[in-house]
Parts: C-alpha cells; sequence; structure tokens
C-alpha cells in the first residue's frame, strides 16, 4: 500500500507513472485471480463487497438481455443482493422470487430446484455463507441445478474468501464477489469475478476501465492492500480455519452449557469457523452488546430486518426464530483461547445482572400503576 501510495499515475496513461501505476495494478489483477482460480481478465475490481455485489446482481441480470426475466435469491441474502434485485423488479420488470430457508438458516433446494427451471429465469444468487449466523448453502447442488436450466449463478463470498478456499472452476459459478476487510485487507476494496464470455453490462459508465465493466479510477493503495492481504490470508488458510473451528465450537458448545436461556442459532456442522451467533431469551441484543462492549468484549448485532427501527434480525425471522435480541461474535487471527473463555466467564453474569435491572424496574413500574391516585 505505501508502495502504491507514492505512484499517483493513471494506469490508462503510457508516461511513466501511468505505467507504473498498470504494473501495480496488473500485478493485484494476477495475485486475486489466482488465489480464486480465476484469469487476471476475470477480475474486476470494485470499492467494497457491496458495490461487487450491486454490480454482479445488476450487471448479470441486464446483460442477459431479456427484459422483465426472473431473478432467484435466498431469503438470507445480504441486502447488497436483495436491495439490488428489487430496483431492477422496480425499474427493468424483473420478477423476484425469494427461496425460504429451514431453521439452520440453509436454503429449501427442492423450492430453488422448481423456480431456476421455470421460464424466463435468467439468474441466481445464493451466498457461500450467511454473514450473520454462519450457515453455509449447499452451492454445489444450487449451481448444479441452475445449470440444468442454463441459469447464471453469482455467489456472494465475502464471509469465505481468505477464510475457506475458493475456486471459481471447482465452484462452477459465474460471478463470485469479495471483500477486502473481511480477510484483513483494507476497507474500500472489493473484487468481482466475472466469468469470461459473460454477457455484462457495466453499470458505473463513463471510461474503458476493468475491460470496460466499472468505470472509475482505480483506488491503488486499496486494491494492491487487498491483493497483499488476500495472498498472506490464503497462505494459511487451512491451519487457521482449523484453529478458529475448534474455537468457535469451543464457544457454541461454552454458550449452550453456561448462560442460561440462550439459543445458538445456525448449522452446527455446515457453516464457517469464524461466526458464531445467539440470542438469550427475553434480554435486548443492544443492552448485552454494550454490557459487553463496556468490559472490553466486542460483539455486533445481527442484520436488522428491513425499514425496521427495532432491534430485529431478518434472518433469524427467515429460519423462524425469534428475531430480536441476537448477538454475533466473529472471530480472527487475533482471537485466542483466553478471550473466548473470557466471554464465557463474563456473559452469564452480565445476562443475570440485566435480569435482576428488568425485575427491578418491572416491580417499580407496577407500583406505580398501583399507587392510589389523589
Amino acid at each position: 500500500m505505501v508502495e502504491a501510495l507514492d505512484v499517483f499515475g493513471d494506469p490508462q496513461r503510457h508516461h511513466a507513472e501511468g505505467r507504473r501505476a498498470r504494473l501495480i495494478l496488473d500485478a493485484a489483477h494476477a495475485s486475486v485471480a489466482e488465489r480464486l482460480g480465476a484469469h487476471p481478465e476475470e477480475i474486476v475490481f470494485t470499492s467494497s463487497g457491496t458495490e461487487s455485489v450491486n454490480l454482479a446482481v445488476a450487471g448479470a441480470a441486464r446483460g442477459s438481455g431479456t427484459s422483465g426475466g426472473r431473478i432467484v435469491i435466498t431469503a438470507v441474502e445480504h441486502p447488497s443482493v436483495s436491495e439490488a434485485a428489487y430496483r431492477l423488479r422496480d425499474r427493468d420488470g424483473f420478477e423476484v422470487v425469494e427461496i425460504g430457508v429451514d431453521a439452520t438458516g440453509r436454503a429449501d433446494m427442492d423450492r430453488f430446484a422448481a423456480e431456476v427451471g421455470r421460464p424466463g429465469t435468467v439468474m441466481a444468487s445464493v451466498q457461500h455463507a450467511n454473514p450473520d449466523v454462519g450457515t453455509m448453502h449447499g452451492l454445489a447442488e444450487a449451481v448444479r441445478l441452475a445449470r440444468m436450466h442454463g441459469v447464471l449463478v453469482h455467489t456472494d463470498a465475502c464471509q469465505t474468501a481468505g477464510r475457506l478456499p475458493l475456486d471459481v472452476r471447482r465452484l462452477d459459478v459465474d460471478l463470485l464477489s469479495v471483500s477486502s476487510h473481511k480477510f484483513g485487507g483494507p476497507p474500500g476494496a472489493g473484487a468481482l469475478y466475472v466469468r469470461r464470455g459473460l454477457r455484462f453490462e457495466a453499470q458505473t459508465l463513463g471510461d474503458e476501465r476493468e475491460r470496460r465493466r466499472r468505470a472509475g479510477r482505480e483506488n491503488l493503495p486499496a486494491i494492491a492492500g487487498m491483493a497483499a492481504a488476500l495472498e498472506d490470508a490464503s497462505g494459511e488458510i487451512a491451519d487457521e480455519a482449523s484453529r478458529l473451528w475448534a474455537l468457535s465450537e469451543r464457544l457454541r458448545t461454552g454458550l449452550a452449557e453456561r448462560v442460561p436461556d440462550v439459543e445458538v442459532h445456525g448449522h452446527p456442522t455446515h457453516r464457517v469457523p469464524h461466526v458464531v451467533c445467539w440470542s438469550v431469551l427475553g434480554l435486548d441484543g443492544d443492552q448485552l452488546l454494550m454490557s459487553l462492549d463496556e468490559r472490553g468484549i466486542h460483539v455486533d448485532t445481527g442484520s436488522r430486518c428491513p425499514g425496521s427501527s427495532e432491534e430485529s434480525s431478518y434472518v433469524l425471522e427467515a429460519m423462524g426464530r425469534d428475531p430480536r435480541g441476537s448477538l454475533r461474535a466473529s472471530l480472527g487471527r487475533d482471537t485466542t483461547d483466553g478471550e473466548v473463555d473470557r466471554l464465557l466467564d463474563v456473559l452469564p453474569e452480565v445476562v443475570s445482572e440485566l435480569r435482576r435491572m428488568a425485575e427491578v424496574s418491572a416491580g417499580a413500574l407496577d407500583r406505580l400503576n398501583h399507587t392510589p391516585k389523589e
């Protein structure tokens, strides 16, 4: 990144500074492509994973040449997928079909098979892994079913790039999105794999960068940093995945055994190694989050239901779970056994404290309601 910061040239220009910038950009294309099993010309650099997903859904759907076609997505896709699809519905007349999931968050493949087989279906988007609960869908099965009907497949791999081995040829997908900061790269960078030969319509216009698939000057330092981070992460995927799997299993088991009224979400085995999601019955997720944060333990809440101001997860709602009050721990390279143990030690204390506060508040309110009025 420091080297790229010193290169202010435009990669499209042929002067010395432009050529230096082009060398860095080309090296990044080649490096990211190698880690994904792609060709360098199949990689499009974007400003984020969100932009990568938006570009994939809109670019492929509009590039299909089928106005008013059908798009199939799962009910637990990231909003960057679902909102892009519904905008195509509203502006271009596409039909959007959502596939439900089971109680663990896995897509209903029988319904998926029926929907991708319907006439007019042009593409499907099935996430590789859910960012809220960590569940991995049966992507291989989804691709096989879509291929039977000539339907394009995009997968949001932002949660798995740099965490699990990815090979676009083996996955047999047409488009795949990744996000830099998810595997330790700088924020403000992402990438999209677009299969060679795919009809694709650029959504940002103005020049011929990224092989006419995304206009605008590339963020060279962020791109160089992303390529370096993905290369670094890919060198230790097997060992790190094994370590994180043991940590997350330790956390899942400890939550179930040590925290009263807890529900651990997501599939127990078909999941990424670094995401653990849980809810505590009757407690507000934001209160839990802030209480843990005050003790130096940093977790997050799940994705909120679209249009809802309440702390409520659309992913858990789709799974048939109570959508209120979920928390998510994302484990990384720096996460240790001691930190997991500390969370398991502190969380029961926090839960008890919040329950006592709730009881005191309820008692005070009850006394207030029964006080005779003068």
